[in-house]
């Protein structure tokens, strides 16, 4: 689910004074949606439906699988009963070397204006990180304001991609040098974007960066069927010493449910038979307040020997992008450079504000063991990034 907002600090200034007494912080609650829903509006996040929200957190396998009741986060209360502060908790599983790990993800950290600086934000984050029985911690939406505390907090980055970039595909020039304009407040944006364009055409023309590829073994799929469980179990084999998401049929349907249900999400497979040997999703991620149509490469695996399937993924997709009038494909983090995958450059590159994911293990063994980069393979999958 796109539309739950990732860790960040309330952008809106509502300049209230704080009340004399200060809020309380407790364990929220599904009950609690509809303060938690105007909390975030007020503070400019775009929410989710109730229906939304209460799938995001019951159809979780993590969710429902728990011996004891999972907290979905916690708020901070005011005497008068007004949430006023929120941040979720996302329960995942990871696999690492035959071992099942239980991961907690943060995501919509927000404190009204007149609590922010004054310790209340920290409060909501001490609670989720006194958690007892996880094995380590995963924030993979960060931003410049969140990243101090993350770090005053003993969270390392993840080693493997560029977390603090983005590379990208432009697909169609003119609609991407509109919007560009526009977001540079520039005069007649739509206008201009016409002959800007045209010299951004050709100097793409130039530096594609994508090698030609077959498509013809590519598979659109409407949902995940049960190719996608038998996939995993042979990934995880073949990746024993890789930490890896769970990625089991009911997962990845939980995953993406909104984007399937919303006809935002592309699943394209690559089998032999019967036998799924890759896949590559990707979402709608548009930035409306732009006009902005791009494409976000979610996450792609592949079985040993299978990983050449990632050029005819994006040539794939790269080719609908442009029949659709899409006007980016862009992959967050630059993860693709990780190791074990073609070597594909996309030819253009932004710097984004702070470095978006971290990590911290609890278990000291655990935490040396992650040091190392051979043991990483991370995609936009992992964490809250692409919920």
């Amino acid at each position: 689910m796109s539309t739950i907002n990732t860790i960040s600090a309330a952008p809106v200034e509502l300049g209230t004074e704080r009340p004399a007494r200060p809020p309380q912080v407790r364990q929220a609650s599904v009950d609690d949606y509809g303060q938690i829903a105007a909390l975030q509006v007020r503070n400019g996040f775009t929410i989710i439906s109730y229906e939304d929200w209460m799938a995001f957190w019951r159809e979780n396998p993590v969710y429902k699988g728990q011996d004891r009741q999972w907290p979905i986060g916690w708020v901070l209360e005011t005497e008068s009963g007004e949430i006023v502060g929120y941040i979720g908790n996302i329960p995942l599983t990871y696999r690492f070397k035959g071992r099942e790990l239980r991961a907690a993800a943060a995501c919509s950290w927000v404190v009204d204006a007149c609590y922010r600086g004054c310790g209340f934000g920290m409060r909501l984050m001490n609670r989720l990180m006194r958690q007892k029985d996880i094995d380590v911690f995963v924030f993979t939406t960060m931003n410049s304001i969140s990243e101090p505390l993350a770090r005053s907090l003993g969270f390392s980055k993840v080693p493997v991609g560029t977390w603090n970039k983005k590379a990208f595909w432009i697909t169609n020039c003119r609609g991407f040098s509109q919007s560009a304009l526009k977001k540079k407040s520039v005069p007649f944006a739509t206008v201009a974007g016409y002959p800007v364009g045209a010299a951004l055409f050709c100097w793409n023309s130039l530096r594609d960066g994508m090698p030609v590829s077959s498509t013809s073994e590519i598979e659109l799929c409407t949902d995940f069927d049960s190719r996608f469980d038998d996939f995993w179990e042979d990934l995880k084999y073949q990746n024993d010493n890789v930490l890896l998401a769970d990625r089991t049929r009911e997962t990845l349907q939980w995953h993406f449910r909104s984007a399937l249900s919303r006809r935002r999400a592309s699943i394209l497979a690559v089998s032999k038979g019967s036998r799924l040997d890759a896949y590559a999703i990707f979402d709608r991620q548009d930035n409306h307040a732009l006009g902005l149509r791009r494409v976000r490469f979610v996450d792609f695996q592949a079985l040993n020997g299978s990983e050449d399937a990632l050029r005819s993924a994006l040539c794939w997709m790269l080719r609908k992008c442009r029949e659709e009038g899409v006007h980016s494909l862009e992959v967050t983090g630059c993860w693709l450079d990780r190791p074990g995958l073609p070597q594909i450059r996309a030819p253009y590159h932004r710097t984004l504000s702070s470095w978006g994911y971290y990590y911290k293990a609890t278990n000291r063994e655990l935490s040396e063991q992650l040091k190392n980069p051979k043991v990483w393979a991370p995609s936009s999958f992992d964490g809250d990034s692409s919920l």
